[in-house]
């Protein structure tokens, strides 16, 4: 999370009583400076290597949806979930089941239908990752007290930006269609 002072962003200090608006504006701010200081190439590299395991940043997104699903999910699940295509998932799975970090596991009678799982190795790494990044973040947050990081935590947990970030926040909109292959799923990609 590398910055020069270019690309702080101005923050209101809490007495000023910021109206809303320039509140929003200030996040707003605040969240594009990390959203391209976290997708920077050093940044994913610096933390692949702690974990010892070269893996891009779509095998570790694939990795932490699989690592917090209570079972092992389809590639049209998957694909859902990261709001991505299923060719998209397939390559990448493909990959991680290269590397052992990922495998495949058949479904009863129906052999053309797989589930996708994380192995050990994939857990392992996936672990050391994010106890890299919590370092690098318990380093950054040095001096800033648990409650307002959990403040922080709640307003960004409402931004759920996956799938459908700059959609229209309909009352409609919610998980996909029931899977009939397999009860209680969900595979809009097929």
């Amino acid at each position: 999370m590398e910055s020069t002072p270019a690309s702080q962003p101005s923050r209101p200090s809490r007495a000023s009583g910021a109206p809303r608006a320039e509140a929003v504006s200030a996040l707003q701010s605040v969240l594009s400076v990390l959203a391209y200081n976290l997708t920077r190439p050093q940044m994913h590299e610096r933390l692949v290597a702690a974990a010892g395991m070269p893996v891009d940043r779509a095998g570790l997104a694939l990795l932490r949806v699989l690592a917090e699903a209570p079972e092992p999910l389809r590639v049209g699940e998957l694909a859902y979930k990261l709001g991505v295509r299923h060719p998209h998932v397939t390559r990448q799975v493909g990959r991680l089941a290269q590397q052992g970090l990922v495998e495949r596991v058949a479904t009863g009678d129906d052999r053309r239908v797989q589930l996708i799982a994380p192995t050990r190795r994939g857990l392992d790494t996936l672990r050391r990752v994010a106890q890299a990044t919590e370092a690098r973040l318990a380093e950054r947050l040095v001096g800033v007290d648990a409650e307002t990081i959990m403040a922080a935590v709640e307003v960004l947990s409402r931004l759920d930006v996956n799938p459908g970030w700059g959609q229209d926040a309909s009352p409609q909109a919610g998980p996909p269609p029931p899977d009939p292959q397999r009860p209680g799923g969900t595979d809009p990609a097929g």
